[in-house]
């Protein structure tokens, strides 16, 4: 069964049990490997290349940039703990986030989407 039944939908999920404000392991945990893996994508490439462009705005560059980054994880996270973790077992969201980075791997290393041009950047 690849959804969730009603009794284990309503259980609250593991990490919510926790009686931690705040835990320091989960936190520089996530924190590093969201920080080594946006290192070369192309958000940051066109970060810094914006900030190239406009070195007197480096200031409200950086802020778009972080802020834009909250925003999207912030919603990551919300659509994951309220949506996928309550109605879908864990291995189905494994197999499904695996298939999906293979597949969209496979269509951005045969140009099929996102083509990236440095010089085709609109500053």
């Amino acid at each position: 069964m690849l959804l969730r039944t009603k009794s284990k939908a309503q259980e609250e999920p593991s990490w919510r049990k926790s009686t931690r404000i705040l835990d320091w392991r989960l936190f520089l945990s996530e924190m590093g490997i969201v920080f080594i893996s946006e290192m070369g994508d192309k958000t940051q490439i066109t970060t810094l290349l914006l900030a190239g462009a406009k070195p007197h705005y480096v200031f409200w560059v950086a802020l778009g940039s972080a802020t834009a980054l909250i925003c999207t994880s912030f919603l990551e996270v919300l659509i994951g703990s309220e949506i996928i973790a309550r109605f879908m077992k864990p291995h189905v969201v494994k197999l499904a986030s695996a298939v999906l980075f293979i597949a969209l791997g496979c269509l951005l290393l045969f140009g099929v989407i996102g083509a990236f041009d440095a010089g085709t950047v609109a500053l």
